[in-house]
């Protein structure tokens, strides 16, 4: 999971205080004085993850939203998905997604592709 922010208009140093957390990702966009910033959020307890950046650093991204010092904010949820797959369903309890929600971050899921063989081989 990663926390994607957009149009970012603060520097790095002030954004990770204020959100509480390092970002580990910070470039310029096509925009002057725009920038990209990424969050890493660990994936050990994906649910807990969800719920500890909301109360982290919730209160922060949606202040920073409201004023544009942020343009979008972004939780980006990846699943593997096995090329011999069948079908895959995941489940985001509506607590945890209404933690996100609440602060104004929205919520992509994003599917990769893998080839079982090449895990197997790792």
């Amino acid at each position: 999971m990663a926390l994607r922010l957009s149009g970012v208009t603060v520097p790095q140093k002030e954004l990770d205080i204020a959100l509480k957390q390092l970002s580990i990702r910070y470039e310029p966009e096509d925009v002057e004085n725009s920038h990209y910033a990424q969050i890493d959020v660990p994936v050990a307890n994906p649910i807990r993850a969800i719920l500890d950046l909301a109360e982290r650093s919730g209160v922060a991204i949606a202040t920073m939203l409201e004023d544009r010092r942020i343009g979008k904010a972004v939780l980006d949820i990846a699943f593997d998905y096995p090329s011999e797959g069948e079908s895959m369903s995941a489940r985001l309890p509506a607590h945890a997604a209404a933690a996100i929600a609440f602060h104004g971050i929205d919520i992509e899921i994003s599917v990769y592709l893998t080839d079982v063989e090449d895990d197997e081989d790792s």
